[in-house]
């Protein structure tokens, strides 16, 4: 992961962390969303971008977010190692229908 990627991505999850804290469940699934596009070609990332997004299901006790990302994270780093680059970055979230477009920001960052 370059660094740029990196440092990006634990800024992302810092701002779900600061929202959480704040009870902004709509900024934190924002920045995780963000770290997931980030990290979604990066087996370890991409399986924490899962994981924080698992944990704040849980905490807005929403199950269907809660068992989507739970095999999400699951899944994250076998089939980011099979598949890696080969699939369109998505936002992340189980209960958004909609693909969520990159922003220009990200974009720069990912060096697409």
């Amino acid at each position: 992961m370059k660094a740029i990627v990196r440092e990006s991505f634990k800024t992302e999850l810092h701002k779900a962390q600061i929202a959480i804290k704040a009870g902004d469940f709509e900024t934190a699934w924002t920045a995780l969303q963000r770290a997931h596009i980030l990290g979604q070609t990066y087996p370890l990332a991409h399986a924490i971008a899962h994981w924080e997004m698992l944990k704040l299901g849980w905490r807005q006790r929403d199950l269907k977010e809660m068992a989507g990302q739970f095999i999400q994270t699951v899944l994250a780093i076998p089939l980011t190692l099979l598949f890696g680059r080969k699939r369109s970055l998505r936002g992340g979230r189980i209960n958004s229908s909609e693909q969520m477009s990159i922003p220009d920001d990200l974009l720069r960052i990912l060096d697409f």
